[in-house]
């Protein structure tokens, strides 16, 4: 099928290339009649323009990165879903890259953006280190941390509540009579991990339950860890009456992996992020969520406007409440 040209659609209209063209690339001196005839006869014949040259006219790529830990997961994979419909509606394009919170692939990522010429990134750091943080500063390119931040660097960043996540789940094991809760959480450098746990204190203790950080048992964030860690739990006979995991993903392979468990199959087990919200998950009925549909819509506002030069500084706290599921 031969290519269809701004000449084909010029000659469609009895117009000229420049007019077409004009409309194109987003010219204010066209009528607004003659802009919809040419777009509409752009779509009808099947146009589809050139982004290398569109880029190369506007310095602009129309396009950001979203560097993420694990698109698999459902909570990230819905994030991503809700910023690519977001920045659709502002005309951007999103690449999406997975790091498997290594520190060097998220560095590597981060080339790959920048080789491809993104206008902005939105980034979930591995936090390992503040390295890559650092070398994303000396690129001078847009960013905003979405889910975590550093607070030893101030960056942009949209994240929920994870202290008082983990207050919410604290208080609500504590008034089911839980005094023993087990924490399986993602490292302690992980901010989200390490505030949650302290909100989780915080409930208990307020009911004079001192919950001890032998309780916070560090994993890897991902659900295929689940099995080996609580196994290692139970061989050691750490003592528990209740489970909070995570995320809800990692709550499902607890669940569903131990379901037949004496000691597993008879205690609560809670989560975070709510993907019940949308998507079924079996067996995990509470949740800790973030309000108004998480930090999506909220980051790609903020990188939006830091892409047409704000220089003001975001520190946004999405607020988060409980989800009980049926």
């Amino acid at each position: 099928m031969k290519k269809v040209t701004l000449k084909d659609i010029a000659q469609e209209l009895n117009v000229t290339i420049g007019t077409v063209s004009h409309v194109m690339n987003g010219r204010d001196d066209i009528s607004e009649e003659t802009r919809e005839k040419v777009l509409k006869t752009a779509k009808k014949l099947g146009y589809i323009p050139n982004a290398s040259a569109t880029s190369l006219r506007s310095g602009k790529s129309k396009t950001i990165a979203a560097i993420v830990p694990d698109i698999s997961n459902p909570h990230i994979a819905y994030q991503i879903k809700l910023i690519e419909d977001k920045m659709r509606l502002m005309q951007y394009t999103v690449l999406i890259l997975n790091t498997n919170e290594s520190e060097e692939t998220e560095r590597d990522a981060i080339i790959t953006a920048c080789s491809k010429s993104v206008d902005g990134i939105l980034l979930c750091p591995s936090q390992h280190s503040t390295k890559n943080i650092e070398f994303l500063n000396g690129l001078h390119i847009p960013y905003v941390l979405i889910g975590r931040f550093f607070s030893e660097i101030d960056t942009d960043y949209v994240c929920g509540d994870d202290f008082k996540s983990g207050y919410i789940l604290g208080e609500y094991l504590a008034g089911q009579g839980c005094k023993n809760p087990l924490y399986i959480g993602a490292y302690k450098y992980i901010e989200s991990s390490g505030n949650r746990f302290q909100g989780i204190q915080k409930a208990f203790e307020e009911k004079g339950i001192h919950v001890s950080e032998a309780m916070f048992i560090e994993m890897e964030p991902k659900s295929n860890y689940v099995e080996s860690v609580l196994q290692k739990i139970l061989t050691d006979k750490i003592p528990f009456d209740s489970i909070i995991a995570f995320s809800d993903l990692i709550a499902f392979e607890i669940i569903s992996r131990f379901k037949s468990h004496p000691i597993v199959s008879t205690v609560p087990v809670v989560g975070f992020d709510a993907i019940n919200a949308h998507l079924y998950c079996p067996g995990v009925s509470i949740s800790v969520g973030m309000t108004d549909g998480g930090w999506a819509d909220k980051a790609s506002s903020i990188l939006y406007q830091k892409m047409n030069g704000s220089k003001e500084k975001f520190h946004e706290i999405i607020d988060v409440k409980l989800f009980e599921f049926k």
